[in-house]
């Protein structure tokens, strides 16, 4: 209150000056001088500064140009400054305040504009990142089709399990180790069949893989761990016998119905490199690769059934005959020798006779185990009825007869026991050698089939060479 009444005192004064000087001058006969006209409206200016007009100072600057002007220019006396003073700053106030209020709409509306053009280049950038990311996954989607198309036109377990590797690190990708267990149906475990690394991977020490696998494995789901040292569900320590560096994995199982067939898994050095998005493609990929699977142990069981037999499991007269070809002509390329052997079951028509088909069926059948036991690299074959035939590759003749006579001595050793009663198998065995005896397929089959006779027409139970 004691501030307004001092401006307004102030004021009072100052009007009063400007009264008293413009009285002066009314009387003065002499011609306006510019100084008094300045002196004049400074003391206007200052009398408005003390009514409050501050943020007008600017307006009355103009004024006090604009009244100069007019009042030198059209010989004014002094006390027509007063109005001519009043009506240009109000005049000058006004168009200034238009132009002001004008100028102000227009800030903001560039700043609406400018708001609008950064929400706009905001939505546009995440727009095209979207953009990317669909052309992306379009891309990955499409590489299935491919995926569904190469694994379905693949027999071999081989070329299957290779596939399904090479598949999850071109399409996921990410990746710097992977590795596919399948599992070993009659321990029920996992077993590692194939392993892959962008970098030197040393040899793996869990075969049968470890806690992540286990889970896996039992719970039936797929797996994402984003950062394995902050994951709640696994502990780091029980990890610490791993023989690999990782923190981010993905791993999901192969299904044949309700039952696991196997084990998908990538991992990764980096935490958090792997998201929901790659954990469905991998969760595709071993849907496909299930069936490929399936396919490929089917077409596996299918050939087995076309080249062995169903009684013995051995192969039978034609695939074995097939792989005595190309074992010969190995032979001849490189100048190595093999050896092959003819065996026949001694007196096998009296266990039919006396025991009926079923006890021959199971001297037929421990005669065939006894042989895959003798058998590493060699091929072992049904020849026909009660003959059995073994191919013997990079073996001496020499070799061949000392296996031959285990062979026999295990046959002779073995119990039987056909209608509770216990009773003991023999066999003959005639051995023939490859260059030694022929160069010839045929020959060398004749010749094991005469020593074979030979050794049953000998007393049977026994081994010939010449």
């Amino acid at each position: 209150m004691q501030s307004e009444n001092k401006n307004l005192a102030t004021t009072i004064l100052l009007l009063s000056a400007s009264f008293i000087i413009a009285s002066y001058l009314i009387f003065r006969t002499s011609l306006p001088k510019l100084p008094d006209i300045f002196l004049y409206n400074l003391i206007i200016i200052f009398s408005l500064h003390e009514l409050g007009h501050n943020r007008s100072l600017f307006f009355l600057g103009v004024s006090i140009f604009l009244t100069l002007l007019v009042s030198i220019t059209a010989h004014f006396s002094y006390v027509w400054n007063v109005p001519v003073f009043f009506i240009t700053f109000l005049i000058a106030e006004n168009e200034i305040k238009k132009y002001n209020y004008h100028s102000h709409i227009m800030k903001t509306r560039i700043e609406e504009i400018r708001e609008n053009t950064n929400v706009l280049e905001d939505d546009h950038a995440r727009h095209k990142k979207e953009a990317v990311s669909l052309e992306k996954k379009e891309e990955r989607y499409h590489s299935l089709k491919e995926v569904v198309s190469v694994l379905n036109s693949t027999l071999s377990m081989e070329d299957v399990a290779r596939k399904i590797m090479g598949n999850a690190f071109n399409i996921v990708g990410k990746s710097d180790h992977g590795f596919l267990f399948l599992v070993d149906t009659v321990k029920q475990e996992l077993h590692l069949t194939l392993s892959r690394s962008k970098t030197f991977l040393e040899k793996i020490k869990t075969k049968k893989g470890d806690i992540l696998d286990g889970w896996v494995f039992k719970q039936r789901q797929a797996l994402l761990i984003e950062d394995i040292r902050k994951d709640f569900r696994f502990s780091e320590d029980k990890l610490d016998d791993c023989d690999r560096l990782f923190r981010s994995v993905i791993s999901c199982p192969l299904m044949e119905g309700h039952k696991v067939i196997g084990i998908l898994r990538l991992e990764n050095f980096k935490p958090y490199n792997y998201n929901s998005e790659d954990l469905r493609l991998l969760d595709i990929i071993c849907d496909i690769g299930a069936v490929s699977l399936q396919n490929a142990g089917l077409y596996k069981e299918t050939l087995a059934l076309a080249i062995r037999d169903g009684l013995t499991g051995l192969f039978l007269r034609r695939y074995f005959l097939d792989r005595l070809k190309e074992e010969l002509s190995h032979c001849l390329r490189n100048d190595s020798s093999c050896s092959f052997l003819m065996i026949d079951v001694d007196n096998f028509k009296n266990y039919n006779d006396e025991y009926g088909h079923t006890a021959g069926d199971m001297v037929l059948k421990t005669i065939s185990r006894i042989l895959l036991n003798f058998v590493d690299s060699g091929i072992a074959c049904r020849y026909g009825g009660e003959e059995f035939s073994l191919l013997l590759p990079d073996t001496s003749k020499k070799e061949a007869i000392r296996i031959a006579d285990n062979i026999r001595k295990a046959v002779k050793k073995e119990d039987i026991e056909l209608r509770r009663v216990k009773t003991h198998i023999t066999v003959s065995i005639g051995v023939a050698a490859f260059p030694e005896d022929t160069k010839m397929q045929d020959e060398l089959i004749m010749k094991a089939d005469e020593r074979l006779y030979k050794a049953k027409r000998g007393g049977k139970d026994r081994v010939i060479m010449e």
